[in-house]
């Protein structure tokens, strides 16, 4: 990452609102708004098993994709009812992407909805999947299946958490980082953090409920998802979407609309093609029994397709970009 001088853009009471009413706080030794954000509440905190350290955990969950599910969401309401948790809770859920989610996700059902304070440490879950109030768990028949539409109180992203993460996790969120390059703002870099928080929080704003415009933020989601699932989430997700990534961009080009190829990382690329078409009807973008994709004509726009932002896929075309993929990455 880069250096503290310019990790912390933000002071630690300095905040962004974000619709609907969720306050952003960045930048360093921020965690300390937890407990201020949580007075005249009782204060349930969840947290992962590797950030425990960071606070004191009123629960913790298994590091990792295999706690996403329906089991360990019912698991710890089981534990927030015997420890007799009521309407007065505010639920924090400390970690990555899984935790953000998953607790996101009981914080909106339990006793039919409680304050939630998203705590994300890893780069991946402050660029994405602590924005935008979307929060679920995966089944065997794929990612992000089961869930709500759920905003939280508050968003409290501490750029002191990332210090100690390994460079495998950071490029996990740097893929992210990069896919909003991709699709909405050619200007981002990969270090620009908060730049690519507000360029999520942009496009949230405009379709909270993703009825539209935020389904771009599924670009190189529809294949990075199957891989995922494909590779019993052994991948990383960060890593799944920037393979997905060069495969739609590559089916950006299929289609006439990108002109000029766009330089990848070094991806690898050696799954099942029969096991990825399985995983991708099961996709949330599916429409009438077709995948469709999220395409971009360069880098920094998306396309609308009639309001759509995704298109039909046919299954030669997926077979095409499956061949490209194994020629060129294989």
């Amino acid at each position: 990452m880069s250096s503290d001088s310019e990790l912390c853009i933000l002071r630690a009471m300095d905040k962004i609102l974000i619709h609907p009413a969720t306050e952003l706080y960045f930048g360093c030794n921020v965690l300390h708004k937890i407990h201020e954000l949580c007075h005249g509440h009782r204060m349930c905190v969840i947290a992962d098993e590797a950030v425990k350290h960071l606070v004191q955990p009123t629960l913790t969950i298994p590091s990792g994709e295999k706690s996403k599910t329906r089991e360990m969401k019912q698991k710890l309401e089981d534990q927030l009812f015997q420890a007799g948790f009521g309407r007065d809770t505010v639920i924090v859920a400390v970690g990555g992407g899984v935790t953000t989610d998953l607790v996101g996700f009981v914080a909106s059902t339990y006793m039919r909805g409680v304050p939630l304070i998203l705590v994300p440490t890893t780069l991946l879950a402050m660029v994405d999947a602590s924005i935008g109030g979307k929060n679920g768990v995966d089944t065997p028949f794929g990612k992000n299946l089961v869930g709500t539409f759920y905003p939280p109180k508050a968003i409290v992203a501490d750029l002191d958490t990332l210090k100690t993460l390994p460079e495998r996790e950071l490029a996990n969120g740097r893929a992210e980082i990069f896919k909003m390059k991709l699709i909405w703002d050619a200007s981002i870099e990969p270090e620009d953090v908060l730049k690519a928080m507000k360029a999520k929080i942009a496009v949230v704003e405009k379709d909270p409920k993703e009825s539209g415009l935020r389904r771009i933020l599924n670009f190189g989601h529809t294949i990075g998802h199957a891989i995922e699932l494909v590779a019993n989430f052994e991948i990383p997700h960060g890593e799944a979407v920037m393979i997905g990534c060069a495969a739609e961009s590559w089916l950006s080009q299929h289609f006439g609309y990108l002109k000029t190829a766009i330089p990848f990382p070094k991806v690898h690329w050696k799954f099942d093609r029969k096991k990825l078409h399985q995983a991708m009807m099961h996709d949330k973008k599916k429409a009438k029994g077709e995948v469709r994709v999220v395409c971009i004509d360069r880098i920094g726009h998306a396309m609308e397709f009639d309001g759509q932002y995704c298109r039909a896929v046919s299954e030669q075309d997926l077979e095409a970009c499956f061949a490209y993929m194994e020629k060129t990455y294989g």
